[in-house]
């Protein structure tokens, strides 16, 4: 290009512009001052502060596993809870069992975690009295519960049911440090809320206790004792990731024989590995364009 011959511009005016000129006067980054250059000029220093995936974050592949067996536990729960449901409801088991299995394990769980000085003696008291509280409204609200939905159907109870857990696992805390993203009281609230509507169609009032206390013993406070075993020992999770896998996979063999388990295998093992590498193989096709023009974010501090 010449640019020794006269050049006009957008708004009109003129100009002459030797080589001299251009070395004495670079071109600038800024449209508000006038330069001796066409409009459509464009500067080899223009892309010279480009920067690409400045900030992406590289996974790693067992990294990416072994945190998904923090979402996986909780699938696990609601998976066994819906066995245990399944047996009581075909009345092929006796529903104390369940209560006297949850109970023991949850009676294991808070020695563990008091033993390891994570409650002073204040805290066990109001622990008693709470348990004695609870025992003692389920015992109360039973006969009540077990006729809740007398009049509704239940294929409409199933599909409440399923909506209720599939919020659950939505809605659950899976944050490991001090952080939550959802308030763990939502993910509660809507796992014993579909356990109250699956409850009122057991048979007996024992039922009705038997497996609403389980409920809360699964998903009131086994929670929090899955999150403190977190946060004390990634192992001891793993471990207990595994129990809770065996337990599962037993139940679903109950529910649905080898069918149902092959199943439930091939979409846990696509969720703890296959979805990994999957995401791990997306990564090249990031392309996050970051420069000296980009908007100001502005930084929100809470106070």
């Amino acid at each position: 290009m010449d640019y020794s011959q006269r050049t006009t511009t957008r708004s009109g005016q003129t100009y002459k512009s030797d080589s001299l000129t251009m070395a004495k006067r670079p071109w600038r980054k800024l449209l508000w001052v006038h330069q001796p250059y066409p409009d459509n000029y464009v500067d080899s220093s223009f892309l010279s502060q480009l920067k690409r995936n400045l900030h992406v974050q590289q996974y790693s592949f067992w990294a990416l596993s072994s945190d998904s067996t923090v979402i996986i536990s909780h699938v696990y729960t609601v998976a066994i809870f819906v066995c245990v449901f399944v047996a009581i409801y075909r009345d092929k088991y006796n529903p104390g069992w369940f209560a006297s299995i949850g109970s023991f394990c949850t009676l294991v769980g808070y020695f563990a975690w008091d033993g390891l000085g994570a409650e002073n003696r204040t805290s066990r008291t109001a622990t008693a009295k709470s348990a004695i509280l609870i025992v003692s409204t389920l015992l109360g609200l039973s006969p009540v519960l077990k006729s809740l939905t007398q009049s509704t159907s239940s294929d409409s109870i199933w599909a409440i049911s399923f909506w209720l857990f599939l919020l659950n696992v939505f809605f659950h805390d899976y944050s490991i440090g001090s952080r939550k993203t959802f308030p763990p009281t939502l993910s509660t609230n809507l796992a014993i809320a579909a356990a109250t509507v699956l409850a009122s169609r057991l048979s007996t009032t024992l039922s009705v206790f038997s497996f609403l206390l389980f409920s809360i013993e699964l998903f009131g406070l086994f929670p929090i004792f899955s999150r403190w075993l977190r946060s004390y020992s990634f192992v001891a999770h793993l471990i207990l990731t595994s129990i809770l896998a065996i337990v599962t996979e037993i139940g679903m063999f109950y529910i649905g024989g080898w069918w149902a388990l092959g199943v439930w295998s091939v979409a846990i093992l696509s969720a703890v590995f296959v979805a990994p590498g999957w995401l791990i193989a997306l990564q090249k096709y990031k392309n996050e364009i970051q420069g000296p023009w980009d908007p100001a974010k502005p930084v929100l501090r809470s106070r």
